[in-house]
């Protein structure tokens, strides 16, 4: 699944309701996102310089991606 983070979205938000989506659960179901990745650093992705990105981790059994566009993508 891909889709653009809104701007007012924080980014970890929009990771932990994509994956809930494809769970089909709500997101407070999941697992910490902090033992995955830096939820700060994931939130300032936009401000990373692009030799640093794209942002790879391993979240819920998937695969979460997140480029310097801030779009999101998450594979199985």
């Amino acid at each position: 699944m891909q889709r653009p983070v809104d701007s007012s979205t924080p980014i970890h938000v929009a990771v932990k309701e994509t994956v809930a989506a494809l769970e089909d659960c709500h997101p407070t179901q999941l697992g910490s996102l902090d033992m995955a990745v830096d939820g700060e650093r994931l939130d300032a992705v936009l401000d990373t310089a692009p030799e640093e990105l794209p942002m790879l981790f391993q979240y819920c059994g998937y695969t979460v991606t997140v480029d310097d566009t801030g779009t999101l993508c998450v594979e199985n």
